[in-house]
Parts: C-alpha cells; structure tokens; sequence
C-alpha cells in the first residue's frame, strides 16, 4: 500500500538490495579496500560488528567484485557444528564430496586448496558466516588446516564473520597462535547522523519510480524525523532500513505526506 501511495517501484528492504545500489558509507569504503590488499594475499581476516551493520552485505559485495577463473568462493553458514562436521562441510564446499575419516577430510581439504591455488592458479576464499558461534575446537582445527608447508605458504584466504566480542574471546592465551595469525581485523562501524541522511536519501533514490519524483521523495522525511531515526537505529542500515518502512507504512495508512518525528515515535521496527 505505501509503494503506491509513496509512488516507490519497489519495497525498502535493504537486506535483498542488489550489490550496484549499495550504499558506501567511509567505514564501508575502508572495509573493501583491506579486503581487496588481501585477496591475493591470502591469510586471515576478521570483519566483526553488531548485528544489522552490514558484514553479510560487505563480504557478498567483495565476493561478486572477484573473477570466478582466479578464485573459489566457499561459504560456510554453519558455524554450530561439531569438529567433524566442520570438516565435512568445508571438504564438500571446496572438493564436492566428504570422506569418512578425519584424516582423510583434512588431507581432501589441505590437498585441493593446493590444487587450486597452485596447479589451477585459483586462490580459495573460504568464508565461515557467525564465526562467533564456532565451537573452541574449531578454531584449533582452522588453525591446523591453515598450515602449509611448515606454516610458510598462505594459498587461501580465511575471512571470518562474527559479532565483536570474537575478537575478546580469541585473545584468550589458549588462541594465542590462532590471534597471530589474524592478519587484518576489520571493524565495520555503524553510519554516522550525516551518513544516515545520506543512507535514507539514497534508499529513496533507489526505490523511486521515475526521475522526475526523486527530488520530492528527497524531502519525504523532514529533518527531525532523520536526528530521531539515527538515534533509535544508532546508525545501523538494516535498523534504519525498517524504521523507514515501517513509518512509509503508518505514514501510508493516516495520509501523511512528510514524515516527521511524530511519525517515528509512534511505530515499532520490525528488526
């Protein structure tokens, strides 16, 4: 119903949006340039952040932005699985098939990331989604499977997803030598009140349905609703995403033109 009120071709759900109407906030920007040094690289990266801030969204950017004859993407969604399942999935994502035995999933993994990166020149990147939900194990065995040639070759790179209190977690002594070998910790930060006016402008833009309704839609959120969704969202895009939606939708409903700060007082973002 506010699609057609509003005159948007499409819904605010920013989660879906395709990876050309990004938006790029500095944090963003910084956030591909890192990972973009270390792709060939390879080794390990950490990109951490809270919920809804835009990890998942950074590393599907990175992986499209790569030519698929120079590297293999292997993302892994399950990270609350046990040693041996770890292995299972990781030697299927990267060969196709998983072995019985543990020794025989490690020597599967270890030998096709060499196959790869040295006979195939294609570099593995091997992405573990909700890093922080994997067991203490896991992270010995990653630490185990990441060795190659007495620890002097790096043919893959690792890129861990994870909430921030991973990284708290990791610098226990007990992961002492998993830490070191963390080459770039990445922190995504959430967008500042300038990026957040920014953003909303930009979700506008995209979602308008002509040129010529652009410039109107720019002002559909006054100022003051703008202060008070970047306070309640604390600049976190998938958060400032629905309390756009959300007061389109009320806004909608009670034949409201401009929203204002009234407006977003009175909904309740579906997070």
């Amino acid at each position: 119903m506010y699609r057609a009120y509003y005159q948007l071709k499409k819904t605010l759900n920013y989660k879906s949006i395709a990876v050309e109407e990004l938006f790029i906030s500095k944090s963003f920007q910084e956030a591909q340039a890192r990972l973009n040094y270390m792709k060939d690289k390879g080794g390990f990266i950490m990109v951490s952040g809270n919920s809804g801030v835009g990890k998942t969204t950074l590393l599907r950017s990175f992986a499209e932005s790569l030519d698929s004859k120079f590297f293999k993407i292997a993302y892994a969604p399950l990270a609350t699985v046990s040693v041996i399942d770890f292995y299972r999935q990781l030697a299927f994502l990267l060969a196709g098939y998983t072995p019985h035995k543990k020794d025989l999933l490690f020597r599967t993994i270890q030998d096709t990331i060499m196959e790869l990166a040295v006979n195939q020149k294609t570099i593995p990147v091997i992405i573990f989604d909700d890093a922080h939900f994997l067991k203490n194990e896991n992270f010995f065995e990653l630490q185990l499977i990441s060795n190659f040639n007495f620890d002097s070759l790096s043919p893959a790179l690792f890129i861990l997803i994870a909430q921030p209190h991973l990284l708290e977690r990791l610098k226990r002594p007990a992961f002492e030598a998993f830490y070191q070998r963390i080459s770039i910790k990445i922190n995504l930060q959430p967008l500042s009140l300038q990026e957040t006016q920014s953003f909303i402008s930009h979700v506008l833009k995209n979602a308008s349905a002509s040129q010529n309704l652009q410039q109107q839609q720019k002002n559909l959120f006054n100022q003051q609703a703008i202060e008070m969704i970047f306070r309640r969202s604390r600049g976190i895009p998938r958060v400032i995403a629905s309390i756009m939606e959300q007061a389109l939708i009320y806004g909608a409903a009670h034949n409201i033109q401009t929203i204002d700060e009234n407006v977003i007082c009175d909904i309740e973002p579906e997070l």
